[in-house]
C-alpha cells in the first residue's frame, strides 16, 4: 500500500510546480508518481513497460501541445496576437545605403556607437571599434543592415 503514498506525494509535487515554477519539483513529482505506479503494478516487466509507455506518450503529447498551444482558444489568451512585420510596414531601422562615402561630424562621442551629423541630418552610427571624440570629422565606410559604420576622416 506504500505505492499510494508515492502517487499522492508525486501528484502533490507536480501540483506545487504550478505555484513554484522551475521544473525540478515537477520532475521529482513525476518520478515519484511513476515510482508509485511502477510498484503498484507489481514492479515487473509489465510495470516497466507501462511506465515507459506512459512517459513516451506524455512526451509526444507535450511536444504536440506546445507546438499548437498558440492556436488554441486558451493559447490566444496567453500570446500576443499582433505581429510587427516588414510586410505590414514596420521597419526597425531604415537601411541608409546612400550614406556610404559621405562625410560628416561626430555629433556625440562615438564609443563606439553614437550620433553623427551627416548632410544636416542626425544619424545613428557605430565606429569600427574605437572611440571618436565629439566634433571629429567622420566618413561612412559601409552600411550593414541598419548599422552605419564610420571611421574618423581627416579633412584636407
Amino acid at each position: 500500500m506504500d505505492y499510494i503514498f508515492w502517487i499522492i506525494i508525486g501528484a502533490l509535487l507536480m501540483a506545487a510546480e504550478i505555484v513554484v515554477p522551475g521544473g525540478i519539483i515537477g520532475l521529482i513529482g513525476y518520478g515519484l508518481f511513476m515510482w508509485g505506479l511502477f510498484t503498484g503494478l507489481g514492479g515487473g516487466d509489465f510495470a516497466l513497460y507501462m511506465v515507459l509507455g506512459i512517459t513516451a506518450i506524455l512526451v509526444i503529447l507535450l511536444i504536440v501541445f506546445f507546438n499548437h498551444f498558440s492556436e488554441t482558444w486558451i493559447g490566444k489568451l496567453f500570446t500576443l496576437g499582433q505581429r510587427t512585420t516588414t510586410k505590414e510596414g514596420y521597419i526597425s531601422n531604415d537601411v541608409q545605403s546612400n550614406l556610404v562615402g559621405k562625410t560628416g561630424i561626430a555629433h556625440t562621442t562615438l564609443r563606439p556607437a553614437g550620433i553623427a551629423l551627416i548632410d544636416d541630418n542626425l544619424v545613428d552610427v557605430v565606429t569600427e571599434g574605437g572611440f571618436i571624440d565629439e566634433g571629429t570629422p567622420i566618413m561612412v565606410i559601409r552600411v550593414v543592415g541598419g548599422r552605419n559604420i564610420v571611421r574618423s576622416h581627416s579633412v584636407e
